[in-house]
This record gives C-alpha cells, structure tokens and sequence, in this order.
C-alpha cells in the first residue's frame, strides 16, 4: 500500500545503526560487550496515507537497505496500541498485586491460593513493561526484513 507525501519536513527521527566493531572487556568480575556504532539518518519522507517502501543506503559501509516507513497517522496508532497495553498490564497487575499483599496480611493462607494472583501479577508487569518500552521507542520505521541486517539496526540516538 503507497501513498502520497505527508507535509514536508515529516520525516523519521529514528536512524539507521551500522555495527562497526565489538569488543568485549571485563570489569573485576563480570564481562561487557561495548559496540561501536555509525549512524545515518533516513532522509525517507513519510506518506500520508498508508506506508511507503524505500531503499536506504549505509553512510557507513555503503550497503543499500529496504525499509518501510509509515505514515503519521499509523505511527499514532501503533503508540496507542502500546499505551493499551501498557495500561491493560497496569489494570491486570494492580489488583492481582493488591491481592498478593492481603493473603500474605492474613497469614496462615495455604499457598495454592498464591498462584493465580501471582501469575496475574507477572503477567500484568510483562505487559505493562513491554508496553511502555514499545511505546517510547514507536517510531513508525521498520526494516523490511522481518530478521533485519546482521550488521544493522534502527536506533534513535
């Protein structure tokens, strides 16, 4: 699905990651991966409608990438749908948790009574976590392989 140009100057904020190097060091007692990267913009318009499938090219290492780029109106649509989650995590997890605390209140409670409580509670955080962490990093920029590039990425930094 194609559409036409948004407004001009509407373009991703997210950027194209090339890895350039790891290297692998260790701190006293545990190791760190540090990885180097180069960062290109992608200068990819976004449509008004729908989304729109272009090729990018690496500043870095040259190489040409297909990406797709969704319109402002999807993009906004994508967040809300994360912020639901997020707040659907929230509405699961609170009470569950709330739950959680009066059984250990009241003592004596055999442990099975534990489990759907508990579960809810995980399952809620996850959400919740996931959800959030989706939303603030929704951009609307996909690489176009569902697996990506072994030595790229989308970044916002």
């Amino acid at each position: 699905m194609r559409g036409t140009v948004a407004k001009p100057g509407e373009y991703p904020q997210v950027r194209l990651a090339c890895i350039r190097g790891e290297q692998r060091r260790e701190y006293l007692v545990r190791y760190t991966t540090i990885v180097r990267y180069s960062l290109s913009d992608i200068p990819v318009p976004r449509p008004a409608t729908g989304f729109l499938e272009a090729t990018v090219s690496c500043g870095w290492c040259e190489s040409r990438l297909p990406v797709r780029v969704f319109s402002p109106a999807r993009r906004r649509r994508r967040k809300l749908a994360w912020f639901g989650l997020f707040l659907l995590g929230a509405v699961i997890a609170t009470p569950s948790a709330i739950r959680l605390m009066a059984l250990d209140a009241l003592g004596g409670a055999p442990p099975l009574r534990y489990v759907l409580p508990l579960l809810a509670t995980v399952s809620g955080l996850g959400a919740a976590v996931a959800g959030a962490m989706f939303f603030f990093t929704e951009d609307g920029v996909r690489l176009a392989s569902l697996w990506g590039d072994a030595g790229h990425r989308l970044r916002r930094w």
